[in-house]
């Protein structure tokens, strides 16, 4: 009898041992993939965008999906490549301005500075700056770090995207198979609310960069700024990152700026927060009060913790992570204790 007894302790010693080291060889091995998983998910918001151009098209037309989708992409390509074609000598040309200027601007900062009181106090500590200089660079490039490099991981998520875009069913239904057959329905609803949100979430962000691309061309032509589609660009692109985005803005407008002198600077960074207070404070919460709306904070702590753990790809893709994360608290937990919950007697 204490024969057997021991021949259990040992079996279940011997299978908790087994699920912990399961546990740690996939946490370990989560850790190691954590950022080619980034680029899986980036392909899976490509996916979406062209999934929601193609059931438009689909609802208006009634076409077969797999012309819809066709339909889709090459339109896509073809706004790219007519943008491209119409303002691509003009960008061209602005950004060889901006790269030649900046070497301008920092003289006439210099020679700013030198004019002031408080000019000498700055230049004593332009040495050390310029010291550690290197080791800045060093942490900026760890910062940005990528797995096969910037246009690697691009093409990565490219042609991962179209892979999910052309079947993307098959994705959804190998992932409900894995589930226990008592919980398939419950993971499919899961699924397709996680694609619609993060569906609704890109259209909102579509909306708000290209709200933010127009005023800002319009406000830097009437300041009369030369580069005022870089900046254009800059400030819509950057939009796609709220909150740490639109800060981001604020370092070329500023530079971009000096290149004509203190006063457009002062007068471009003037505008870009009368812009950024108009998206946050008006124009943003319309948005998402009709679409879909995340705790503003909360998504500032997420984006510094994705930042901390993979960098310019963990704040580029912090958000929708994080209303995938919202769906699976509130589809599984939330619901899942509302369920649970004891009857209160009258």
């Amino acid at each position: 009898m204490e024969k057997t007894e021991k021949m259990s302790i040992m079996r279940k010693t011997a299978l908790i041992s087994f699920v912990v080291l399961l546990f740690v060889l996939f946490a370990s091995l989560f850790v190691k993939t954590f950022s080619i998983l980034l680029l899986l998910f980036g392909g899976l918001l490509l996916s979406i965008f062209f999934q929601a151009i193609s059931n438009r098209i689909h609802g208006w037309t009634g076409w077969h999906k797999g012309v819809t989708l066709t339909l889709a992409f090459f339109l896509v390509f073809g706004f790219i490549s007519g943008v491209t074609y119409l303002i691509g000598n003009t960008m061209a040309q602005q950004y060889e301005q901006f790269k030649d200027g900046i070497p301008k601007t920092v003289k006439s900062v210099e020679s700013y500075l030198e004019d002031t009181s408080w000019g000498d106090r700055v230049k004593e500590l332009t040495p050390s700056m310029e010291e550690n200089g290197d080791q800045v660079m060093q942490h900026a490039g760890s910062f940005f770090k990528s797995t096969f490099g910037f246009f690697g991981d691009l093409y990565a998520v490219i042609f991962l995207g179209l892979f999910m875009m052309i079947s993307p069913k098959e994705y959804k239904n190998g992932i409900v198979t894995l589930v226990p057959k008592r919980y398939k329905p419950k993971a499919d609803h899961i699924l397709s609310k996680m694609g619609n949100d993060l569906k609704v979430w890109l259209k909102a962000q579509m909306l708000e960069m290209a709200f933010v691309f127009t005023l800002t061309a319009i406000g830097a032509l009437i300041l009369g700024a030369e580069l005022w589609l870089i900046l254009a660009i800059i400030g819509g692109t950057l939009t796609f990152i709220p909150n740490i985005g639109p800060t981001l803005a604020l370092i070329p407008a500023t530079l971009i700026g000096l290149m004509d002198g203190p006063e457009m600077a002062l007068w471009l960074v003037g505008l870009f927060l009368l812009i950024q207070l108009l998206e946050s404070g008006i124009f943003g919460p319309f948005v998402r009060k009709k679409m879909l709306s995340l705790p503003p904070a909360l998504v500032l702590f997420f984006q510094l913790l994705m930042g901390s753990i993979s960098g310019a790809w963990g704040i580029l893709f912090a958000t929708p992570i994080l209303v995938v994360i919202m769906v699976l608290i509130q589809e599984i937990y939330l619901k899942g204790m509302l369920e649970q919950a004891p009857e209160t007697d009258e």
